[in-house]
């Protein structure tokens, strides 16, 4: 996958087209094929009433980390992802600050795209879990996007 094309999706995670993901400020810490790390301080706009992490917030993270996953694995030129649904367990109070890393193989990714392929556009599952600065898993994410065809 072309740098140029990683490294604007890096720019994505705070300079994207929906303006409050942009206010998390999430930190991409790894933009590769197949792989990503999104990093959150948990501080100020974090924070919920009773001074842990603000469970939107987390769902941000792992959200963004999913879709920015999905874009690096496949590109953007035949499919682009939408949340369908989403199973959470939040696990454990965040105190600390969180991340996401998410990666998958080759044959994981050919796995996951096929049926998606098949159709012309399709459900796409991804587990995701948010941890902390002690990577203790604080979140459970099941996401189910559905991948549409990339307009041109």
């Amino acid at each position: 996958m072309d740098q140029a094309y990683l490294g604007g999706l890096a720019r994505n995670v705070n300079e994207g087209p929906t303006p409050f993901v942009n206010l998390a400020k999430l930190q991409p810490e790894i933009v590769e094929e197949r792989h990503v790390r999104l990093g959150l301080p948990i501080q100020g706009l974090h924070m919920n009433h009773v001074g842990i992490a603000y469970a939107g917030s987390e769902f941000v993270l792992a959200e963004i980390a999913g879709g920015t996953l999905f874009m690096a694995t496949y590109g953007d030129d035949e499919f682009v992802p939408i949340l369908k649904g989403v199973d959470i367990k939040f696990l454990k109070p965040g105190t600390k600050d969180l991340h996401v890393e998410l990666a998958l193989t080759e044959k994981e990714a050919e796995e996951k795209i096929g049926p998606v392929r098949e159709r012309g556009r399709g459900d796409y599952f991804l587990a995701v879990e948010v941890r902390d600065a002690d990577d203790d898993v604080v979140a459970a994410f099941d996401f189910n996007y559905y991948a549409l065809p990339a307009q041109k």
